[in-house]
């Protein structure tokens, strides 16, 4: 008989949807817990580690405003925009400048979205991070594997997901793969 460890509430199920179906879609990205006072990175993909350098261990825990990321070329205008946008309600793209474990620079388009829950509070942050070519860099191609989807790709692809879980916890999700998915494409 297999021996079940943890619990299984509507939270954790949750999380395991998000992380399923941003995995998928081959992103970085953490997942911050909005309701504690630093919004605690409580998730972070292997994508994540590979792009920065840090471990899992290094990044549990931190602020998702990833400051463990800032450097010298980190502009602080990017900064508070991302401060900003957790202190917020509303989705938001920031592009900024972060450093790897070894000290490496790259330019990245960080897309923070928020989950609310049904009584619109937000609960967590999605920060999901791609890559930004810079003109002529050819240490930002030598790091990125990157195709364009096609248009028939681009058509096949879901517009929206929507979770809804009916316990004491309610959360509604959308996001617009498409648009995630192009943004970077315009």
């Amino acid at each position: 008989m297999p021996v079940r460890r943890g619990h299984v509430a509507p939270q954790n199920t949750f999380l395991g949807i998000i992380i399923r179906k941003f995995e998928g879609q081959n992103k970085r990205f953490v997942i911050a817990n909005a309701r504690v006072q630093n919004c605690a990175i409580i998730y972070c993909n292997d994508a994540f580690c590979e792009m920065t350098g840090f471990s899992r261990p290094d990044i549990m825990q931190k602020p998702c405003t990833c400051d463990f990321l800032h450097g010298q070329l980190t502009k602080r205008h990017a900064i508070a925009q991302v401060a900003q946008a957790l202190l917020g309600s509303e989705e938001r793209k920031v592009e900024i400048t972060y450093h790897r474990k070894d000290g490496s620079d790259f330019l990245c388009a960080t897309h923070i979205i928020p989950v609310k829950n049904e009584e619109g509070v937000v609960m967590m942050f999605i920060l999901s991070f791609d890559y930004v070519l810079k003109e002529g860099s050819m240490d930002s191609l030598d790091r990125l594997n990157h195709t364009s989807p096609t248009r028939q790709e681009q058509s096949e692809a879901p517009s929206i997901f929507f979770f809804s879980f009916n316990n004491s916890l309610f959360f509604h999700f959308f996001i617009s793969i498409n648009a995630i998915h192009c943004q970077h494409l315009f």
